[in-house]
């Protein structure tokens, strides 16, 4: 049925994208409840329909970041994935 109807079912969510930048940055986990919770604030915001899954995600692990003000350090690795 699925075939018929064309749905592409392949689609990475913005969580998934979270969890690796997540591993590779280093971080507790309370940085990724919060980026988690800006991920899901995303949601209900019509506008952010326009932005990837990836750029949904690497934006609310640095702006978790950014709010904890820890020093962190968006290293070559994270550079390179996101």
């Amino acid at each position: 049925m699925l075939k018929t109807l064309e749905f592409d079912t392949n689609h990475c969510s913005s969580f998934r994208f979270l969890m690796r930048y997540w591993k590779f940055s280093e971080s507790e986990p309370f940085i990724l409840n919060m980026a988690r919770y800006l991920l899901e604030l995303s949601l209900v915001e019509y506008k952010m329909l326009g932005h990837t899954s990836s750029i949904l995600a690497a934006s609310a692990l640095y702006l978790a970041m950014k709010i904890v003000k820890k020093p962190f350090n968006w290293n070559g690795i994270l550079a390179d994935i996101t």
